[in-house]
């Protein structure tokens, strides 16, 4: 009887440390530190990452990566940078205003998703309504499909026969809503930063905030970012496409509250069915990438990024439960280095046993399972009356 109890007690503890060490963890005002090997990764592997970021002249500024819940590498390669130094974002932002969609969804803000963009804007005039504009719904810009116009790649972003310029030099919401159609609204993928702005536009007019300020009660600050900045466009909506500013910590926690499906602690900051939209292929681009509602996809690795210029990316890995973040100012024609890093490096650092979860401080769940095992074979004597 007494080896018995010892052997519950000890299955009963193997149980509640492997049932803790799933159990997400989420930081408080920084993130809790283990190594990479108490994590299951080769810290070895990630050195060896940042080798072959130096020897390929990559100008990475920063290296998060979180597995389990834990920061379990970090580095500044750029002596300018470091934890507490926000970083613009880029294109990274648009994932951010995604979310603000799905939140301002759940609270009634919006509808539906099949809500036409122009009932949003009543008070302004829009060019070109008669060209199936009318048609186009919130779904048709979170899906780069909204038939509407757009350039930013073949003029400088500092010259006016580039896109971008208008959104910085001007209302550029307005500019946006009056682009005119060049196909059918859902027909066409077609990459458009403007689509983004827009949905900036629509938070702000259905909340009666800036987008900051929406970004801040319900978003920001339920998960503990509060270093951040977020420029707006000459009429006063915050850039919907680019220029939100993090630190890679932060970015860290944008990317982990996606992981735990949109909730942080006991709160659901975003709802859960818009996470899974969200980052799930709404549109299959090649056999390797996909896109969703501004997120990009990597289907065949069961992954998924917000993605901007130069190299910032915040890649989520919900099978090994790992979120990886990169600054930087790389060249564009680095840009595919970057999913070689998570490909190669990150990813190919998982060391591969039967029992990768580890707590700091806990002993080894196998290891007790084993203790537990050797008690339970050890032959009872009976006592005689």
């Amino acid at each position: 009887m007494k080896y018995t109890r010892v052997l519950v007690f000890l299955l009963l503890f193997c149980s509640i440390t492997t049932v803790f060490a799933q159990t997400d963890y989420f930081p408080g005002d920084t993130w809790r530190v283990s190594t990479p090997e108490e994590q299951g990764l080769s810290s070895e592997r990630l050195d060896e990452m940042m080798s072959f970021i130096e020897d390929n002249y990559l100008q990475i500024e920063g290296v998060v990566i979180i597995s389990n819940g834990y920061l379990v590498y970090e580095q500044y390669p750029s002596p300018e940078y470091d934890a507490e130094t926000r970083h613009f974002l880029f294109s990274v932002t648009k994932s951010f205003t995604s979310a603000l969609i799905g939140i301002a969804l759940n609270q009634g803000l919006i509808s539906d998703t099949s809500e036409t963009m122009v009932s949003f804007f009543p008070d302004r005039e829009i060019a070109y309504l008669d060209d199936g504009k009318t048609q186009v719904t919130v779904e048709n810009l979170l899906m780069m499909r909204s038939g509407m116009k757009w350039d930013e790649s073949s003029a400088g972003y500092d010259t006016p026969e580039n896109d971008i310029y208008h959104i910085n030099n001007g209302d550029g919401l307005q500019y946006c809503l009056d682009l005119p159609m060049v196909a059918e609204p859902g027909e066409l993928w077609h990459y458009n930063t403007g689509s983004s702005h827009i949905l900036s536009g629509i938070i702000r007019e259905t909340s009666g905030m800036s987008t900051l300020d929406y970004a801040k009660t319900n978003l920001f600050t339920p998960i503990g970012i509060e270093n951040v900045m977020w420029s707006a466009d000459l009429g006063g909506t915050q850039k919907g496409g680019f220029d939100l500013q993090l630190t890679p910590r932060d970015m860290a926690r944008f990317g982990y509250l996606y992981l735990n499906k949109g909730r942080w602690g006991d709160t659901q900051v975003v709802p859960e069915e818009w996470v899974t939209l969200s980052t799930s292929t709404q549109t299959t681009l090649n056999d390797e990438l996909g896109y969703g509602y501004q997120w990009w996809t990597l289907p065949n690795i069961n992954a998924y990024r917000a993605s901007g210029l130069y190299g910032q990316q915040i890649f989520v890995a919900p099978d090994q439960d790992i979120v990886f973040v990169l600054t930087g100012h790389i060249s564009p024609t680095q840009h595919e280095l970057e999913q070689t890093l998570l490909e190669t490096y990150v990813l190919d650092a998982i060391i591969e046993e039967e029992e990768t979860t580890r707590i700091p401080g806990f002993p080894n769940t196998a290891i007790m399972l084993g203790v537990a095992i050797l008690i339970a074979s050890i032959p009872r004597v009976r006592r005689h009356q």
